[in-house]
Formats: C-alpha cells, sequence, structure tokens
C-alpha cells in the first residue's frame, strides 16, 4: 500500500475544513482530567487545529503541542490567539520530535497514533516520547480501531454542515483493506461550495495502521513501558494508559 504522510495530508483545504467537518471533541474533560491527576507540565502530540489541546490551555494546565502539519499547527495558533491563550508549538513528526523538557503527561487524542505507518515508526515514536517523560509520567493513547466493513458501508454518504457562509462536506470515496498488513486506505474527498456554487475539492488517502489491543500493548511493552489501565470508552476509542520502568503497584 502506498502510504501518504499526515504532515502532506493535513494541508490547504483539509487543514481549513478538519475542525468544522470534526464537529468538536466532546471529550475534553477527559484529558484535562488525566493531566490533572498525573501532574504538568504536558504534551499532546498530535495536537493539530487545537482539539483538545486549547481547552486544556483554557483550563488553566500548562501543555505544550506537537503536529507534523504546518497548516494545523498556523490554525491552531490563529485560534488561540481569537481566544487570548498562549501557546507553546512544536513542528515535527511523531517518530522524532525532541523536546528539551520533562512532561508528567502525555497524551495523543483522537487515534492519532494510528496514522504512524508501521511497527517500527510505532517504535521510534515511544522512544521519543520516553526521551520527553518524566520518570513519574504517563503517558495516555486513543487507540482506535477502524472497521473495513463498517466504512465501506459509508463509501459515497458524506458528512456536511455549513460553515463561513460556505456548504463544506467530507465522504469515503473508496476503501483498500490489506489484511496481511493490517493497513488501510479511506481515500476521503473534501469539498467546500461558496454560496454562488462554486466549489473546490480534494481528494486524500488517509492511512491507517490497525493495531490491536493486544499487539499495541505488545510494542508498548517490548519499549519499555507497563500497561497501567485499558479502557474501552463509549465512543469506541479504546484508552491505553502506560507509564516506564518497574510497574508501580
Amino acid at each position: 500500500m502506498r502510504v501518504s504522510d499526515p504532515s502532506n495530508f493535513y494541508t490547504g483545504l483539509v487543514a481549513e475544513l478538519y475542525e468544522p467537518l470534526a464537529g468538536g471533541i466532546p471529550d475534553s474533560n477527559r484529558f484535562i482530567k488525566f493531566v490533572e491527576k498525573h501532574g504538568e507540565p504536558a504534551l499532546e502530540i498530535c495536537c493539530g487545529t487545537g482539539l483538545p489541546f486549547l481547552d486544556l490551555l483554557e483550563a488553566g494546565l500548562d501543555v505544550e503541542g506537537v503536529d507534523a502539519s504546518k497548516d494545523m499547527l498556523e490554525i491552531c495558533e490563529t485560534k488561540a490567539n481569537e481566544r487570548g491563550l498562549h501557546v507553546t508549538l512544536h513542528h515535527a513528526k511523531m517518530q522524532d520530535f525532541k523536546i528539551p523538557r520533562r512532561f508528567r503527561s502525555v497524551y495523543v487524542a483522537n487515534g492519532s497514533i494510528t496514522l504512524l505507518p508501521s511497527d517500527d515508526d510505532l517504535k521510534q515514536t515511544l522512544n521519543a516520547i520516553i526521551d520527553c517523560l518524566d520518570p513519574a509520567g504517563v503517558v495516555l493513547f486513543d487507540l482506535d480501531i477502524p472497521n473495513p466493513d463498517d466504512l465501506r458501508r459509508n463509501i459515497g454518504k458524506f458528512k456536511e454542515t455549513e460553515y463561513e457562509g460556505y456548504r463544506i462536506r467530507v465522504g469515503i470515496t473508496q476503501v483498500d483493506w490489506s489484511e496481511k498488513d493490517s493497513e488501510l486506505i479511506a481515500k476521503l474527498r473534501y469539498e467546500r461550495v461558496s454560496s454562488k456554487g462554486e466549489m473546490e475539492s480534494v481528494d486524500r488517502d488517509w492511512f491507517r495502521k490497525v493495531w490491536s489491543v493486544d499487539r499495541f500493548c505488545e510494542l508498548l511493552v517490548c519499549s519499555g513501558y507497563y500497561i497501567a489501565e485499558v479502557e474501552n470508552l463509549d465512543s469506541g476509542i479504546i484508552q491505553v494508559c502506560a507509564g516506564v520502568g518497574r510497574a508501580k503497584h
């Protein structure tokens, strides 16, 4: 399968339409509680346009963000300014970011960890996290396990809304699934239509690496982590919390 780099996927029209089409993240409080429990400073990996990153800052928490897309980070900074928030943002890929600070809480929200293309990329990311994690720190991963059959049933169906005087929408046009490699590519089409009927559109391949919970936890342990908690959320996300070193009892 041909893998698209997230830094190339989340650009231009896709970056501009991402947040209004996402409809907001309903459980920002989950991440606020995570940081309040495990301590500051905190780091959000794949902070994108600021969901849920900016809500944590607004709650008074010391949080920094890292993302591979310059376009998404620019939108995040603009939204932060509109809300009167000061942000510390880092432009880097998950696999090789380096931040000269130790964080007590690190989290990867909204299934973004599955944008990594391989086991090796996940291991590199886990090593990068360890390099900036306080020895007593905890990491939260939102693991999303997409079902290819469910996605195929949604081919041709578009999510649509009104935004800044435009009609915007996104939909799946094709799904390719490699069971052997546990890799999935959903072809997405983004559209923005003006009141005069003028349309901008872009087609992108959305790559997902599909790890089972057991395989994901195995890779965590192999990289020097211990599993603190695994919880199935009502949203379908599987929340995995992990620390480094010896497991605490």
